[in-house]
């Protein structure tokens, strides 16, 4: 059981496309845990980011940190990071105690992956980690995913 202070992640996750409207989550093409590229630098045009926090009733009406961001299997951030302040207050049908579900989506364009390799998004609200998302990273070479295939840069000097 989680402490009445604490947020609790209801989701997190990747979509094609995504929209939190009226308390609710719209997402199209959710949950995928594996990006194909034939080469690589390569750039996801575009994407969104799905949170859904549950917030306890001791967090509102206080100023709340929240972020997203990136990470490759080191844990090094990979320039995409979303940070905001956010306030949460009851809503009238909510009895005294009740928690309340915050849903959002964040829109994410451009998002660059210099090599195939293990990469996680992360929430973080006020500082703490709250969850990860892992995800793959792979090279499609005829169809066929490829790993261990050198990327340019990765190539020896003679072997083109």
């Amino acid at each position: 059981m989680t402490p009445e202070k604490d947020f609790e992640v209801v989701g997190f996750f990747p979509a094609d496309h995504a929209a939190a409207l009226d308390g609710k989550v719209y997402a199209n093409g959710a949950f995928w845990d594996l990006l194909r590229f034939p080469s690589f630098p390569h750039v996801l045009p575009a994407m969104s980011l799905v949170a859904v926090l549950r917030v306890p009733y001791r967090a509102y009406h206080q100023d709340h940190k929240l972020a997203l961001s990136l990470e490759d299997a080191d844990g090094a951030a990979i320039g995409f990071t979303v940070e905001g302040d956010f306030r949460v207050g009851s809503e009238p049908h909510l009895r005294v105690g009740d928690p309340t579900l915050m849903p959002l989506a964040v829109n994410v364009n451009g998002l660059s992956f210099d090599r195939p390799g293990d990469y996680s998004f992360k929430l973080e609200v006020d500082g703490t980690e709250l969850k990860r998302y892992p995800f793959r990273v792979v090279q499609v070479v005829g169809g066929l995913i490829a790993p261990g295939v050198p990327t340019p840069d990765e190539t020896p000097e003679g072997d083109a």
